[in-house]
């Protein structure tokens, strides 16, 4: 009898115990959605690029360049970052890029995300460098197919602000509103000066604005 009374209420936990379910966790706050918009005034005209209208979307890219240190006979990467906003249906785009954090290469090429936040939050109104290689750079290409960069020795105004961490299942990002006005240039060979490169055309961008984002 005490076997059947212990049977019996090992039968009515069961269906309890088998109901259980597993904790839902939810998302972080900070997952997704990364915008990218553009606008501005280009040789005094209005321009403004959404997402997704006319194709326009983000492309997010970084560049790693070897750097060698002679104090301590140390190779580095200088690790720089790219946002552009461009369409495969138009020809005109913007990009900016910041640069450069020193990276072991020993250590991967990537920063950990400390160091990735750190170095926005260090650079928040960097100075102008060519080819992002310590600081900020903005390239710009017209309907003509002409491209257009800033330039180091001209600096003009730049600020990063709203900038956040956000991540999603391809990867870990700063967003951010970056505020620009620069004369950016375009470079070429001429018939008199066939070996360097001079400057061709100018344009000048005012009260920009990229909401975007970079990639760690």
């Amino acid at each position: 009898m005490k076997k059947i009374f212990i049977a019996a209420l090992l039968l009515s936990v069961l269906p309890f115990v088998g109901c259980n379910k597993p904790e839902v966790i939810p998302a972080p706050a900070n997952t997704g959605n990364m915008k990218i918009h553009f606008t501005g005034i280009i040789n005094g005209s209005d321009v403004e690029w959404t997402k997704n209208v006319n194709g326009y979307k983000a492309v997010i890219t970084d560049s790693a360049r070897p750097y060698f240190d002679p104090i301590t006979s140390q190779s580095y990467l200088n690790l720089a970052y790219f946002c552009t906003m461009g369409s495969e249906s138009k020809v005109s785009r913007i990009s900016i890029g910041l640069g450069s954090i020193q990276q072991d290469p020993t250590l991967g090429t990537r920063p950990n995300t400390t160091t990735f936040k750190a170095f926005m939050d260090a650079n928040l109104i960097p100075v102008y460098s060519d080819t992002a290689l310590a600081g900020f750079e903005v390239r710009y290409k017209n309907e003509q197919g002409k491209l257009f960069r800033s330039d180091e020795s001209i600096p003009g105004f730049v600020e990063f602000t709203d900038v956040e961490e956000k991540e999603d299942a391809n990867g870990e990002y700063i967003q951010f509103k970056c505020t620009f006005s620069c004369v950016v240039k375009h470079w070429g060979k001429t018939v008199t000066m066939p070996l360097a490169d001079s400057v061709l055309a100018t344009a000048t961008i005012q009260n920009a604005v990229l909401t975007g984002y970079f990639k760690r």
